[in-house]
């Protein structure tokens, strides 16, 4: 990205812009904690804006409906959450090539997800299952023949090749684990994973 009066007024979030990051003091060494407060303020308003403010305005407006036709669209919308979660902890600016890897190394580590194997499943497996069956199903034909999505049960079931997802639980859950991102990021004391954040989020500025 060029460093033009245009380019530095472009909305990264709903509420910031490339100048207002640029402006930002951001030394994972030395830090500034004032203005990591800021920058972390930033990636809370860039992901809430652009995918968890939508689909929990889908589920709010889903309620109304019988029955509940939602299900998949807040399902895709927070499958790009899960991996562009991953992406900054991991500090990947580009995904390509990099998502089933994204993917699964999100939930084999999710502790909701591995509360919902049962004995013996592999994690690692079933984290594969998952992003075939529903965020490459979804994002790539609209639609899945191995996944169903409600608002009841557990979280996530698996039962004889089949997967059944409760948005709500999952939407919420995965909500609570970005909060817990970005607090992890607002300790002056997490040098390696500001690091990692200041690795995608610098090329999204042009930095």
């Amino acid at each position: 990205m060029s460093d033009t009066t245009q380019s530095r007024s472009l909305q990264i979030s709903p509420k910031y812009t490339v100048a207002f990051w640029r402006g930002l003091e951001l030394d994972p060494d030395n830090p500034k904690q004032e203005d990591w407060v800021k920058a972390v303020d930033v990636l809370r308003d860039r992901i809430h804006g652009r995918f968890i403010t939508p689909a929990q305005t889908l589920i709010d407006v889903d309620k109304a409906n019988k029955p509940q036709t939602f299900g998949f669209a807040i399902l895709a919308l927070d499958c790009l959450v899960l991996e562009t979660i991953q992406g900054f902890k991991e500090g990947v600016p580009n995904h390509t090539g990099h998502s089933t890897r994204l993917f699964k190394a999100f939930l084999s580590n999710w502790q909701p997800f591995l509360d919902c194997l049962n004995a013996g499943m592999v994690a690692a497996t079933k984290a594969g299952e998952f992003y075939k069956q529903g965020r490459c199903a979804l994002h790539h034909s609209g639609a899945t023949d191995k996944m169903t999505v409600g608002i009841s049960g557990p979280m996530m079931r698996f039962n004889s090749g089949e997967i059944t997802v409760n948005r709500t639980l999952f939407h919420t859950e995965l909500v609570a684990e970005f909060d817990r991102y970005l607090e992890a990021l607002t300790d002056p004391a997490s040098v390696d994973l500001r690091k990692k954040f200041l690795l995608k989020m610098n090329p999204i500025c042009g930095l």
